[in-house]
């Protein structure tokens, strides 16, 4: 199944349901298992029924940004402002104070906003990572007790996403980055990009797709996949050369050989052969905001 979200509406595109109408998608969160979850107006979190959307949680007085399912299938919340929250499956929130008072917070600064961002975030495990815009990328190996700077602030994090193996990677202002031991240590290249500056990163197994411009306010935004290590090639088939925007975050998803993303100018494109050849499978929605496979 592919889920699209846009700023109306959230669809599951293989049946064509429209499951939340008049509704903004913030963020949806799908787990192996098959659970799946969206955040609505950054204010509501509702499961993902076959058919429907069943309300879980109304968040009081602070938006969510972005969010991912634990290994315990608990829900991980950035919120505005950069700080965090966990939601139980009962639908009782708490907060991960931790989070708000990490060494060097105060020289956190969002170039787009008055607060910095909890743009995105990915679990493996136990691992949990917390990209902040802008505030470097975080580890907690203890649920949130603790957490550990792993991702200075200066390389301006866009988006973290993590495989099944435990690889993480994340696209940043300048360019690709992964890590092969959770963190610890890092790659990072911008070799066959037409520009470095990354807003969105999906891992498959081996494969990384990266979205790539010449930065935030660009014309010339481009879709890119490589084997880990080896250089970026562009995606091609019936993809468009360029797009006159970025390919944002949260737009771009993988799973197995399959590959989707959706733009802000409300199209869709899907790949089954890990991005070699690519079909046009949504047109003339709302700009996209998020999109997963479950």
């Amino acid at each position: 199944m592919l889920y699209i979200g846009t700023s109306r509406h959230l669809e599951e595109l293989d049946e064509g349901y429209t499951l939340a109408l008049d509704a903004a998608v913030t963020a949806i969160a799908t787990s192996a298992s098959g659970s799946s979850y969206v955040l609505l107006d950054g204010e509501r979190v509702a499961r993902i029924n076959q058919l429907d959307v069943s309300p879980i949680a109304e968040l009081s007085g602070r938006r969510a940004q972005s969010m991912a399912l634990t290994a315990r299938s608990e829900i991980l919340l950035g919120l505005e402002g950069a700080s965090l929250a966990l939601l139980s499956g009962e639908g009782e929130l708490s907060a991960l104070s931790s989070f708000d008072h990490l060494p060097g917070r105060e020289g956190w600064e969002n170039p787009g906003g008055p607060t910095p961002d909890l743009r995105s975030l990915a679990t493996v495990g136990d691992l949990w990572y917390a990209a902040v815009h802008v505030g470097g990328l975080w580890r907690s190996a203890d649920r949130g007790a603790s957490w550990t700077a792993v991702v200075e602030a200066a390389a301006d994090v866009h988006e973290v996403a993590v495989s099944e193996n435990g690889t993480v990677a994340v696209a940043a202002a300048g360019g690709f980055g992964w890590s092969t031991d959770g963190g610890d240590s890092w790659q990072w290249t911008t070799a066959g990009l037409h520009a470095p500056y990354a807003r969105a990163v999906a891992l498959s197994g081996e494969t990384a797709y990266l979205s790539a411009s010449t930065g935030p306010r660009t014309s010339d935004g481009r879709l890119y996949r490589a084997q880990l290590g080896e250089p970026f090639s562009q995606c091609g088939g019936e993809l468009f050369s360029s797009f006159p925007f970025n390919l944002e975050t949260g737009t771009l998803a993988a799973a197995s050989n399959e590959v989707a993303f959706g733009t802000s100018s409300g199209l869709a494109f899907r790949s089954s052969d890990r991005g070699v050849s690519w079909q046009q499978v949504a047109s003339e929605m709302r700009p996209v905001s998020f999109l997963r496979f479950a």
